[in-house]
């Protein structure tokens, strides 16, 4: 199967022109589509659409986000992604965050499915400005209803201008299982949120704030710069607590509608 090219994704958020005026919402369509669902003075929601069937075997699905200063985007997945078998050959999901001074990124991704046969790498690359939040929710299934599923390895890397936030690799393959990696696990649910608040500084005694806090199966690693991830191993998507402890944002008010059409009659 020849390998197909690169198709980028693009989704930027910008002020409005004028003072009051919705923001601006610019964007590019690549194997996934991106639609505007909603624009306010600051915030913008828009939601992707896969275009085909995707991930195939030679797919690479690039998608930019670009947040302003001062804006904020909420990004939804219309579907999951299943990432098919590739008889051997690769497939790349990349996503590339650049967010400015005071910017916010929520991004609830639905499952992504790593058929047993496929082989994938996923990578997030975030470059978070003064005072900027990410907050992003990565499912990671291993095969279909009956599957082992495929590989996989999840990167991500996030930064500011003092240094590194957060840098990970997590490998695994369902057809072999690593003890201490996934184990019996067929899912990977993580929401990372970076940030800097009062409530990330760590207390005098170590002993009074852990670094890792468990709650319903689920662990949270808090960063050392600030701001957690946490992390969920089980057997299927919809058991996990994630959905409860963290919750999808609030859909921005949408931008008031244009007046209706006025029938001229004839004098």
């Amino acid at each position: 199967m020849p390998t197909r090219t690169e198709r980028r994704t693009l989704v930027e958020v910008e002020p409005g022109t004028v003072p009051g005026a919705p923001v601006r919402v610019r964007t590019r369509d690549g194997l996934l589509a991106a639609r505007t669902v909603a624009r306010g003075t600051t915030h913008a929601e828009v939601a992707l659409v896969a275009t085909g069937a995707v991930l195939l075997g030679g797919d690479h699905v690039t998608v930019q986000v670009r947040v302003a200063d001062g804006c904020a985007l909420t990004l939804t997945d219309v579907g999951g992604t299943v990432a098919y078998d590739g008889e051997g050959v690769p497939c790349r999901w990349d996503a590339e965050v650049r967010l400015g001074a005071g910017a916010r990124l929520d991004w609830e991704g639905l499952p992504f499915v790593v058929s047993t046969g496929a082989d994938v790498t996923r990578s997030t690359d975030a470059v978070l400005g003064p005072g900027a939040r990410l907050r992003l929710r990565e499912t990671v299934v291993l095969g279909r209803d009956g599957e082992r599923g495929g590989r996989v390895v999840l990167r991500s890397r996030a930064h500011d201008d003092d240094g590194p936030l957060l840098v990970e690799e997590v490998a695994a393959a369902g057809d072999r299982p690593v003890p201490g990696v996934l184990g019996g696990a067929r899912v990977i649910d993580t929401v990372t949120d970076l940030r800097r608040t009062p409530d990330d500084d760590l207390a005098d005694d170590p002993a009074d704030d852990p670094a890792a806090i468990s709650l319903d199966g689920a662990v949270t690693l808090r960063l050392e710069r600030g701001g957690t991830l946490t992390r969920w191993l089980g057997p299927a998507a919809h058991l996990s607590p994630l959905h409860r402890s963290h919750p999808v944002p609030a859909r921005p008010v949408a931008a008031p509608p244009a007046p209706p059409l006025v029938r001229l009659e004839p004098a």
